[in-house]
């Protein structure tokens, strides 16, 4: 079952490094991530594969810390149950901007989203880097679609109006933009812990399990 697995290893340093499971159909798009991945310094385990069988498999055997997948079809919701109930974080390769294809449990378990079109070493690297460090990779622009996508489930949730301080206004808006808490710390001049604070009170206000909902729902309420 396993013949067609890639596998790349080096030794562990402590826990700042971290496993890499890549889920992708396409043969050339997914030896391009493996082998990108294997390039980048915090990773310690990568496996490939391109079959919901052999995944699960895998998951279920090593655990691995981080799913990259794609976010359309029945590959994906297979891949998203078993990656949830191993405690893995969900990294989307998106092919475009059209989430009308992605289904809705896919995109909120998912804590991380990245542009096919912007796949790049540097872009994969960051992407990794932020969801070791709980921030949420998310494409400019992608926010608005993420609102489309969501406005039908949600509008019962968030009728209520929301009251948000000046300084959560601001981290809210630079959300919206994609920003990762170091980027937010430097623009608004503040310590990466209050940004960290700030988010964890917008997620509460907002009854939202991540930040890439929290945007969403801020935007549809007419927050930012």
């Amino acid at each position: 079952m396993l013949n067609d697995v890639q596998v790349y290893s080096q030794a562990t340093d402590t826990d700042s490094q971290v496993s890499v499971l890549v889920v992708l159909e396409n043969e050339l798009v997914r030896c391009g991530v493996f082998n990108m991945l294997r390039n980048v310094p915090s990773v310690a385990q990568v496996w490939s594969c391109g079959g919901a069988a052999v995944a699960s498999e895998l998951m279920a055997t090593y655990r691995p810390g981080i799913v990259v997948c794609h976010g359309s079809g029945q590959l994906a919701a297979a891949l998203v149950q078993d990656a949830v109930a191993c405690d893995a974080r969900i990294l989307l390769l998106l092919e475009d901007l059209r989430l009308e294809a992605i289904d809705e449990m896919v995109m909120l378990a998912s804590q991380g989203f990245l542009m096919q079109a912007d796949l790049t070493a540097a872009s994969l690297y960051e992407a990794v880097t932020k969801l070791q460090s709980g921030e949420l990779p998310l494409p400019p622009g992608l926010a608005r679609n993420l609102m489309v996508r969501v406005r039908g489930t949600t509008s019962s949730s968030t009728s209520r109006k929301v009251s948000l301080t000046p300084r959560e206004q601001q981290v809210l808006a630079l959300l919206a933009q994609g920003l990762s808490n170091k980027q937010i710390a430097r623009r608004l001049t503040i310590s990466e812990h209050g940004v960290k604070r700030h988010v964890t009170n917008l997620l509460a206000k907002l009854n939202s399990p991540n930040r890439t909902l929290a945007v969403a729902l801020a935007l549809q309420e007419g927050l930012v």
